[in-house]
């Protein structure tokens, strides 16, 4: 790339050569910062004063050879092309030197001699041609070159010698031979290089990019983040180019640093002067609040040498101009990438021990103990713990966690190693509770033996439960109420015992933990969110009660998110949804779950989508309840659920089956649940799910058997709610299913009752299924009245078959116009549902059923075959037998019954044994003799 800048500092070399060229020699010193371009400079002026006549010498000084003795001028004299004798005497003048400098501990004048030999070399040539003596980084070389570059330049005047200097300046450097020896000589002059402005980085990318790189914002950026410095400038031109060729999108989107600004930041981390580095590394390490103080403290160095330091850096164009710190963060990791893994654990320690030493918060100095090799000051364990504390407080979880971590690594003391596992547990509750369950063994025996604290025990119980270990949970429970410990957990095991007796309502009383003992509960005003919660699910429950939405209101405004109070609000979002107030609830659910997002808590996110999906499914909104579900495994994985995941389980099962995607419902059923969950609400709604399964799947006694299961464990808690799992109308499905119509009846008529005549939607549902027990004419009032009440609640799905079984019941009273309109209205709604349509009538489209939409016959369907075994058992089905009196008759089994039954309803289109009858003739077989298809109808045995 060409000298961008330039011109000037090129225009007084050139005026130095013609000097030289006419005698009057001279010395060039050129400064500038690191990677600042001089280098570039001395090459292009070097290249033009070969090009006029001149013998150039050049040399590169290095800090690995400044105590090798005349290492410069060794490089400059094999420019010379001297004769034999000439550089035979040079290389013995060399090897003098160095064997006077070797093994020498303060170091020895070059014997004059020497000096005398070697650059007499140099002005010899000076006499035959012009020289140039060209040596870059020059602030590098060893004490005896110096020394010759002296003698020599005191003796340019009437030579034809121009020589030319490039150092670093950095200001911490403590050569001043260049400042003193050199710039007090009559010939000499200085030039300083500064920062490319943001002209000249517009020249550089115009020149690499072509004019399309000249923008305004892209170069600002350029200037900005590389301060000017060609060697990074030009190695963000590199990334961006990079970054073009891979696809990523054009402008300053593409201008982002990558490898080539990393290397040239090392590059010149390690080309400035070696007492730059510890600074810029501590700077890195300590990071922008960093006060110049504590940087001073953690390298041991002065203020005043520190600020130089800085402000080389800044020439350097790694650091912005008056803030100090890194113009951009990849300079800083770049800095930090440039030192041992070693060394930056020393430096994390020296860090931390300043940082806390000079009362920075714990957050901070625990951020370079996890960082540090191992600190064992007494300090440091109640520095992690305390971070992790104030770190969840601010919901920064993963801070947390990784405090806690560290903590843990570093302690040695049994009872502080508790404290921290259960610390830890307790923090991993809120991403992942799978993070924290290897830890409750442990914490569960310690408990047990009392040395686990009252605050541990408690959420330890609470952790146990969620995993269904009741019992151990029991146990930790009665073990920390016992004695004097009662007094200080008290209202906290109440609120447990709240807790379990609706979570795991079938507890006996007895078993439950209470340590109120004689003190009376806190008066109304004082009651805790437990309390409040457990009123409100009594009032849910109640559908006379028209305050639920008031109570929840109080709960959720006063109510503030975080671990201990999540059960709490999911509970009472599920209140909500019990008492049908389902608009209420998502209103609620989505401001808790936005709060969860903005707070970073995967496992409060997960239990609100959890319940978004159960209302979801109540509204109707499959496709969304789907989403939920998915969201929520996403966030906390399977492990994490604990008891909860039947929950997750029941509503996928039941979209699936909604939607007639049997084969998916079955793959969730395969997803394993503890049967610990079968002692919660969640079991219920899994047995409930999965019985809605087996009778969509043509298994109506596997169905009854999850239906009469939920019955019998409702019923067994007191708690039969039809509006948490409506079993009974389930049930009388599975009844109609096997043909026994009565049962069914009885079985409407009797959720009937309990549900009351309120507009709620398990009425709605009750007369549904009650109807389709009844003739067509005593059909209509009740379907009528449930379509009102699933309009008027909202529940989208149940309207959908509400409605079909309406159009139906008008079909078959042969009214057709209505019958159309509600078909229609039922498959629109269907669609907005995500289920599949409900089958429209022949007459639909307005047409003959022999006659498509233009009036043409439609080409005759072909007879619908069934196999001897479905021709029997569909006949026996007709006739009103049940799957049990088929298969004692046929001596086959109830499943096998249930599977021809299901693929003779099917193929004949009907879903009721009422309709089996009629169809059954037209059905048989057209190849079937008339005589045979007689025979299987009248004896089907």
């Amino acid at each position: 790339m060409n000298l961008v800048e330039r011109d000037k500092e090129l225009s007084v070399m050139e005026g130095m050569f013609d000097a030289a060229m006419a005698g009057q020699g001279g010395v060039l010193l050129v400064s500038g910062a690191v990677a600042s371009g001089k280098s570039a400079l001395l090459r292009a002026f070097g290249e033009r004063a070969a090009a006029a006549g001149a013998l150039l010498l050049q040399a590169t000084a290095s800090d690995a050879e400044r105590d090798m003795p005349l290492g410069v001028m060794g490089q400059l004299l094999l420019g010379v092309g001297s004769p034999e004798e000439d550089m035979a005497g040079a290389s013995r003048s060399q090897g003098a030197a160095a064997m006077a400098g070797s093994g020498r501990r303060t170091r020895v004048p070059l014997p004059a001699a020497v000096v005398t030999e070697q650059c007499g070399i140099v002005l010899e040539k000076a006499r035959q041609r012009p020289v140039m003596v060209i040596v870059d980084d020059v602030h590098h070389i060893d004490q005896d070159s110096l020394e010759c570059l002296l003698y020599l330049a005191r003796r340019l005047n009437r030579k034809r010698i121009l020589m030319v200097l490039a150092e670093s300046f950095t200001g911490l450097s403590d050569n001043t031979r260049f400042q003193v020896d050199f710039l007090r000589l009559p010939g000499c002059r200085n030039i300083r290089l500064g920062p490319l402005t943001r002209r000249g980085v517009g020249d550089m990318a115009g020149a690499y990019g072509g004019e399309r790189w000249r923008t305004r914002p892209l170069v600002t950026h350029l200037h900005r983040t590389g301060g000017g410095n060609p060697l990074l400038t030009k190695a963000l031109l590199e990334d961006t180019a990079a970054s073009l060729a891979d696809g990523d999108g054009g402008g300053l989107a593409a201008c982002v640093p990558g490898e080539a600004f990393e290397r040239a930041v090392t590059a010149c981390l390690y080309r400035v002067d070696p007492a730059l580095q510890p600074i810029a590394w501590a700077l890195a390490v300590l990071g922008p609040q960093a006060s110049p103080a504590e940087l001073a403290e953690v390298l041991g160095a002065s203020r005043e040498s520190v600020h130089r330091g800085l402000t080389a850096l800044g020439a350097m164009g790694l650091l912005g101009s008056g803030s100090g710190w890194f113009r951009h963060e990849a300079g800083r990791v770049a800095v930090l990438h440039s030192m041992e893994p070693a060394h930056r654990a020393r430096l994390e320690a020296r860090v931390a021990t300043v940082l806390h030493e000079h009362g920075r918060a714990a957050t901070v100095v625990a951020r370079h103990l996890m960082l540090a090799q191992r600190i064992d000051d007494a300090w440091a364990l109640p520095t992690l713990i305390e971070a992790a504390d104030r770190a969840l407080t601010d919901d920064d979880v993963a801070l947390a966690l990784s405090c806690l971590r560290a903590a843990r690594d570093l302690c040695t003391d049994e009872g502080q190693s508790l404290d921290v596992k259960a610390a830890l547990t307790r923090a991993a509750w809120r991403v992942n509770p799978a993070i924290g369950a290897r830890y409750l063994p442990e914490l569960t025996a310690a408990a047990l033996a009392g040395r686990l604290g009252h605050r541990q025990s408690a959420e330890l119980a609470e952790h146990l439960l969620w995993f269904g270990e009741v019992d151990q949970a029991l146990a930790v429970l009665h073990t920390a109420g016992r004695g004097d410990a009662a007094a200080g957990l008290r209202h906290r095991l109440d609120d447990i015992r709240l807790w379990m007796d609706r979570t795991y309502p079938g507890l006996p009383r007895a078993d439950l933990p209470d340590a109120t003992g004689d003190v009376s509960r806190a008066p109304s005003a004082a009651r805790s969110v437990h309390d409040r919660v457990a009123t409100l699910a009594r009032a849910a429950s109640d559908p006379s009660r028209d305050d639920v939405v008031v109570r929840a209101e109080q709960i959720l405004q006063g109510t503030r998110l975080d671990d201990h109070t999540v059960p709490m609000l999911v509970a009472t979002l599920d209140s909500l949804v019990l008492a049908d107030h389902l608009h209420e609830a998502a209103y609620w659910c989505e401001t808790l779950s936005k709060e969860a997002t903005e707070r970073g808590a995967p496992m409060w996110q997960a239990r609100f989508a959890a319940v978004k999906s159960r209302m979801e499914v109540r509204l109707g909104g499959l496709s969304a309840a789907e989403e939920s579900v998915r969201t929520a495994n996403a966030l906390v994985p399977a492990e994490g659920w604990g008891v909860a995941l039947a929950s997750l389980v029941a509503v996928a099962v039941y979209v699936k089956t909604a939607m007639g995607r049997l084969g998916e419902a079955a793959d969730h059923l395969g997803v394993p649940v503890t049967e610990a969950a079968f002692r919660t609400p969640d079991g219920l709604l899994y047995l409930w799910a999965r019985g809605c399964y087996y009778l969509a799947a043509g298994r109506p006694y596997a169905a009854l058997d999850d239906f009469r299961a939920c019955g019998d464990t409702m019923t067994g808690w007191g708690l039969d709610l039809p509006a948490l799992v409506p079993w009974r109308t389930d049930a009388a499905l599975a009844h109609l299913a096997l043909g026994d119509q009565r049962r069914a009846r009885a079985l409407a008529e009797e959720q009937l009752a309990l549900v009351g005549p309120g507009a709620t939607w398990t009425r709605g549902v009750s007369l549904r299924v009650l109807a389709r027990t009844l003739a067509p004419a005593r059909r209509l009032p009740l379907l009528g009245e449930a379509v009102e009440i699933l309009r008027e609640t909202g529940h989208r799905l149940e309207l959908v078959r509400a409605t079909d079984e309406l159009a139906r019941a008008h079909r078959e009273l042969g009214d057709a116009g209505q019958a159309r309109a509600l078909a229609r209205r039922a498959r629109q709604l269907a669609g907005e549902c995500g289920v599949p349509a409900p089958e429209a009538p022949p007459s639909d489209t307005g047409t003959s059923p022999d006659r498509d939409g233009t009036g043409a016959a439609r080409p005759r369907q072909q007879p619908v075959e069934l196999s001897d075994a479905e021709l029997r058992v569909a006949t026996l089905a007709a006739r009103g037998l049940t799957n049990r009196e088929i298969a004692d008759k046929l001596f086959i089994t109830v499943s096998t019954v249930e599977q021809h039954l299901t693929r003779a309803y099917r193929k004949l289109d009907v879903q009721r044994r009422t309709d089996l009858m009629a169809k059954i003739t037209s059905a048989a077989s057209p190849g079937q003799p008339a005589k045979r298809r007689h025979r299987a109808a009248r004896h089907p045995a």
